[in-house]
């Protein structure tokens, strides 16, 4: 009798375990559900905010491509192009931004990126703010470059 119950008791148990297991991964990787970004295998943080504008953290582009424009530069050269989020606060660079900062870099590895940043974060983002409705304004320039 003993045993019995021990065999029946045993597989609710297991499921229970199972499902805590699942939510566990699902609340885990939940800010990255079904957005994983990686450039020649270097990883690169992209967001999307409510706008459906995507958002390159800055720290990746120079790992992917070597030395670039300094964030500070970035900044004053696209404004509303530049924004800072997470905790600590990271800057990032909205994507239209970024291709118009690598169509002035010469390196082929720029080119190489600007190309990967075009067809797998900005364009996707430009077909979901068609499907909305959404027209966001260009990034901003300065006027002395």
């Amino acid at each position: 009798m003993v045993a019995s119950f021990g065999f029946v008791l045993a597989r609710p148990l297991l499921d229970l375990a199972g499902a805590i297991r699942h939510e566990m991964r699902r609340a885990t990787w939940r800010e990255l559900e079904g957005r994983h970004f990686a450039f020649r295998g270097r990883p690169v943080r992209v967001l999307d905010d409510d706008d459906h504008l995507s958002w390159v953290r800055l720290a990746d582009v120079p790992a992917a491509i070597g030395f670039t424009a300094g964030d500070a530069s970035l900044q004053l050269t696209y404004p509303s192009g530049c924004k800072r989020f997470g905790r600590p606060p990271e800057p990032y660079l909205s994507a239209e931004a970024l291709l118009a900062h690598l169509a002035k870099e010469r390196s082929t590895q720029a080119v190489r990126f600007a190309r990967w940043v075009e067809r797998e974060i900005a364009f996707p983002a430009r077909r979901r703010r068609e499907q909305f409705g959404i027209r966001p304004r260009p990034p901003d320039v300065s006027r002395d470059e």
